[in-house]
């Protein structure tokens, strides 16, 4: 029997997944709302907005979790008063519900991370919410009180067309399903996929057996005509003399020292070795053509369930959507830009994990259009456009893949401005810019740091975002394009395959392992050899087409071979892969042969082990083995921004100098990954800790192998805490002087001086996280 504490935990895992849907509904609704004052369906969606509310505030009671009932039932007020027309749908009164949404979202994480609430947000939020209830109305809305009844309650039904279900359509045969069923049931999908791929192996073994008879066939042929005639010819002309109890005697011939018996015997035994070969020839063409029929079964109902589940795990791209017109709505009015978004998702449908992935590259694209591409309401109106800019999200599936647009009617991109950043940043020179044609030049946008803006704002210009995107979707084995109009506006069409659970890869030697490069990722395979390379600048580079490439071998790069990187054999070519896109973006990684292409089930690494640099996932080969995935924008990032690269066999390599290494230590996997990119795009190497004792056995490890240069730090973490670690580290004479920053949530006085207190160098409140301040405090304490 089941105690009250289970019963209490599944509520609350229920909780987790209605409350998100809820927030979902409400944030949607009412931007529908604030968007369309004039909505002819407002009635129908303010009873939307209440009831999703009240469902917020009943569910949150039966989890438990007061601070967010609290919190739904001052939104509930909110939407009463919308009911009864005592308040109009304004700014003043979406932003506090929209920053409330978001509370909510950060208590639950909290709840869910076993952490305590937190109290003095939860204040802050109701007395915000409860402040705008308390505003006295303005004369227009009292005329307009007047003027119109009130909203009817819950006795109306609802019809709204595409927001809600319509009374008497039938009850819903559908069950609710945790992630992380669906995520064992795939591996175990990819476990029966891999043996379906064993059992074809040997399906071919089988036929390769059976086809090995042939030549004994054709000889058999050959010599049976001799056999038989030998035979009768024997019967006929040497009789046997039989005597009782005695063996047969035939006549004995010696003129070539063989018996005449001994011939007879070697033909007998020629003949019934025929007829045996013959019989396993036929039982194992058999066996093959009943083994081929079980696996050709066995593979249909595998990919059958392996598509069943796929398509378990999809999600409509306007999940991702909807969520986008928030963006949309803050950054049009940070930026002063009025701006109209139009979506169009086809229909479309793609695994949770791509979406996940999507979800911050689209939110990073459409910042940059409405910030970066749209123009200001004046100059647009100069130009001859519409006051309001628009940007459009338009999506199609064909096949496994997905293809999402990104487009804007703003100025486009700017060449000329492009061309003397590069200059100013020493990342190429005039006459490799006069090489370049105009989507190489549009393609430098996506670089590391890369910004035409002089300036840094809240919002952008810091050539982080459009990186990240630039990675995310290689990682996801994509591809994105950028297309512009000076004028007329900017296009990025990124394709993406709909799901990340099998992919084609080439199977490669690193010293004694085998490991697999996802084929999308391999430009192509060039065969060097140590005359084709030089040193440039201080770095190993080989040429390919007449233009220098970092080389880098793959094994001693990710410390699986022997440090035999150079060419140790003389003359000797050697296959590499040249993995990257774009002229800037490209290494060409030796590796020590080339097994073959194979058809790999994709299996996400499990936790502790998420992220292991270099390695994106594993695969389990026919044979049984296996073999890691390789995570090759990694590969490329770190290969290119190495300071000590494989040389030649004869030439040395300058030593350049050492690159700064900084631990971060959060429990939040996003934060950490958000810091990670901005510090990786900065120049610097990242170690992360999720919490205060694994950060200090990271740094116990780095201490013997250079040692580390700073510490960021989260304060609110399990084991130990930032303040707990940072004390530890001043307690000891080895890290007494490491700089320590704590970026936190925690931004009460009391806080700040107990950051003072125990040895912090800098304090930084993540409402209020700016990645330039980030990037400049770290300039001053290294």
């Amino acid at each position: 029997m089941e105690n009250d504490d289970d019963i209490m935990a599944q509520v609350f895992a229920a909780f987790c997944e209605e409350q998100a849907e809820h927030r979902a509904a409400i944030a949607s609704l009412l931007l529908e709302m604030e968007q369309h004052p004039d909505h002819p369906d407002d009635r129908a969606l303010v009873d939307q907005l209440f009831r999703a509310a009240h469902s917020l505030k009943g569910s949150a009671r039966a989890a438990g979790l007061p601070g967010i009932e609290r919190i739904a039932h001052a939104i509930e007020d909110l939407f009463a008063a919308l009911r009864q027309r005592r308040l109009r749908v304004t700014p003043a009164l979406c932003d506090p519900v929209y920053a409330a949404l978001d509370v909510i979202g950060v208590l639950v994480d909290r709840a869910i991370a076993h952490h305590p609430p937190d109290d003095a947000l939860i204040e802050t939020t109701v007395h915000r919410l409860r402040a705008v209830l308390a505003q006295p109305p303005s004369e227009q809305e009292l005329a307009e009180r007047t003027e119109g009844a009130a909203i009817p309650g819950d006795e109306t039904p609802v019809v709204s067309a595409g927001l809600a279900v319509p009374p008497g359509v039938g009850e819903v045969t559908t069950v609710r399903l945790a992630i992380e069923v669906l995520d064992t049931l795939l591996n175990d999908v990819g476990e029966l996929m891999t043996g379906v791929m064993r059992i074809r192996a040997q399906a071919r073994r089988i036929q390769d057996l059976s086809g090995m008879s042939a030549p004994w066939k054709r000889l058999w042929r050959q010599v049976r005509p001799l056999v038989a005639q030998y035979q009768a010819r024997s019967d006929a002309f040497h009789p046997v003399v039989h005597h009782l109890d005695i063996r047969p005697i035939t006549p004995e011939r010696s003129g070539d020292g063989l018996q005449q018996r001994d011939l007879q015997q070697l033909a007998g035994a020629l003949t019934r070795a025929a007829a045996l070969i013959d019989e396993i020839d036929q039982q194992l063409t058999a066996c093959a053509r009943d083994l081929a029929a079980d696996q050709s079964m066995l593979s249909a109902v595998t990919d059958r369930l392996h598509l069943q589940i796929r398509r378990a795990r999809m999600l409509p791209l306007r999940t991702i959507f909807q969520p986008l017109r928030l963006v949309a709505r803050d950054v049009s009015r940070s930026a002063g830009k009025p701006v109209d978004l139009f979506f169009d998702d086809g229909g479309a449908e793609a695994d949770r994990q791509v979406l996940d992935t999507l979800r911050e590259v689209l939110t990073h694209l459409l910042r940059n259009a409405i910030d970066h591409g749209i123009e200001e309401a004046t100059v647009r109106q100069h130009r001859g456009k519409p006051e309001r800019g628009a940007v459009r999200l338009n999506a199609t599936v064909d096949g496994d893949w997905l293809t999402i647009e990104v487009a804007d009617d703003g100025a486009g991109l700017d060449d000329e401005a492009i061309r003397r950043r590069a200059l100013e940043l020493g990342l190429l020179t005039a006459t490799d810019l006069e090489r370049l044609t105009p989507t190489d030049i549009a393609n430098l946008i996506f670089l590391p740091g890369f910004s035409t803006r002089t300036t840094a704002s809240h919002l952008s210009g810091r050539g982080v975002g459009l990186d990240i995107v630039h990675s995310h979707i290689e990682r996801m084995q994509g591809r994105i394009q950028v297309h512009s109009a000076p004028g007329a506006g900017c296009r990025f069409v990124l394709s993406v395959p709909v799901s990340l659970t099998s992919a084609h890869g080439l199977l490669v030697k690193l010293g004694q392992h085998t490991c697999a490069v996802p084929l999308e990722s391999i430009q192509r395979i060039v065969a060097v050899q140590p005359g084709d390379v030089r040193v440039l600048e201080g770095r190993t580079v080989v040429l390919v087409d007449g233009r220098p490439v970092v080389l880098v071998h793959l094994a001693d790069l990710m410390e699986a071979g022997d440090g035999m990187g150079s060419f140790s054999r003389g003359g000797e070519r050697r296959p590499a892969l040249l993995l990257g896109s774009g002229s800037e973006r490209q290494v060409a990684c030796l590796v020590d042969g080339v097994v073959g292409e194979q058809e790999l089930v994709v299996h996400r690494l499990p936790f502790p082990i998420r992220r292991v640099q270099f390695i994106a996932a594993a695969a389990i080969l026919p044979d049984g083995a296996i073999a890691p995935i390789l995570d090759t924008v990694d590969i490329v990032r770190v290969a290119s921004g190495a300071q000590r690269l494989p040389a030649p066999a004869t030439p040395d390599v300058n030593q350049e100098r050492r690159i700064p290494q900084i631990l971060v230590v959060d429990d939040s996997l996003t934060t950490r990954m958000l810091e990670k990119n901005i510090l990786e795009a900065a120049g610097y190497q990242v170690h992360l800790a999720t919490d205060g004792v694994e950060a200090l056995d990271v740094l116990q490890r780095l201490s013997t192998n250079g040692g580390c240069d700073l510490v960021i730090s989260d304060i609110d973490m399990p084991r130990l805490n930032g303040f707990e670690l940072t004390e530890k580290l001043r307690a000891g004479e080895r890290f007494k002087h490491l700089p320590v920053v704590l970026v936190t949530s925690l931004d009460a006085p009391e806080h700040r001086e107990r950051g003072v207190t125990v040895g912090a160098d800098a304090y930084i409140v993540k409402r209020a996280f700016d990645q330039q301040t980030l990037l400049d405090t770290i300039a001053r304490l290294i």
